[in-house]
């Protein structure tokens, strides 16, 4: 009864932290509209999951155990990835430390925890089944089941019309990313026309430029630490 009392005032607690801020950012508003990144918004952002700016979603469920995994946007990113495990059950992880590996050939990216938590199981299909990160990304594409230690860690997290607006926000900011990595060098096509990445963008990436994309979008930022 304890846990469900704790878990069910973590909800209430940023279902009311949600509400406040979007009241504030309605108040704040300009009386003209502007217009949208995207016109049409096809990248997965579920109703009641959470979204870190680190780009992983965390499923909160009643018991007090979250599930957490990539999110959409980097899922575009990958073909065919080696995933690996960096922690198991038991583990202490610290909010910004390292717990899943993405390779694809010579090229890796390194997804890090948005909260500082407990690990309690690991997805370990994913090993053999990395395509449901593609295509049960919410459902079977987690990569581990976790228990917050920190619960405060929660308030960086986004949930409803707060993902989508950030997520366009994150496209514009790889376009100007793309745009930026133009040089003497053939820079190759990481966008479709709609500013999606490309499936498999990752592995057309040079070394460097895959190395970049992790710190500039992946990173565990100071606004949520």
């Amino acid at each position: 009864m304890t846990v469900l009392f704790v878990i069910a005032t973590i909800i209430v607690f940023l279902t009311i932290d949600w509400f406040v801020r979007r009241a504030k950012e309605k108040k704040a508003a300009p009386v003209l509209a502007t217009k949208p990144v995207m016109q049409s918004f096809s990248v997965r952002t579920p109703e009641g999951i959470y979204f870190a700016p680190s780009h992983t979603w965390l499923n909160l469920f009643p018991s007090g155990k979250v599930r957490i995994g990539i999110d959409d946007f980097v899922s575009r990113m990958l073909d065919k990835p080696r995933v690996t495990m960096l922690r198991k059950a038991g583990d202490k992880v610290e909010k910004g430390e390292p717990i899943l590996l993405l390779q694809e050939n010579e090229h890796s990216m390194t997804v890090r925890s948005p909260i500082e938590c407990e690990i309690l199981t690991s997805n370990e299909d994913l090993l053999q089944h990395p395509d449901l990160m593609q295509t049960n990304l919410f459902s079977d594409g987690w990569a581990y089941t976790i228990k917050p230690t920190r619960f405060a860690d929660l308030r960086s997290l986004m949930l409803g019309p707060d993902t989508r607006s950030w997520m366009n926000r994150e496209f514009a900011r790889l376009r100007d990313f793309v745009a930026g990595t133009g040089g003497s060098e053939p820079v190759p096509a990481l966008l479709q026309d709609g500013g999606l990445p490309v499936a498999g963008a990752m592995k057309t990436m040079s070394i460097e430029l895959c190395q970049q994309f992790e710190h500039d979008f992946l990173s565990v930022t100071e606004r949520e630490m």
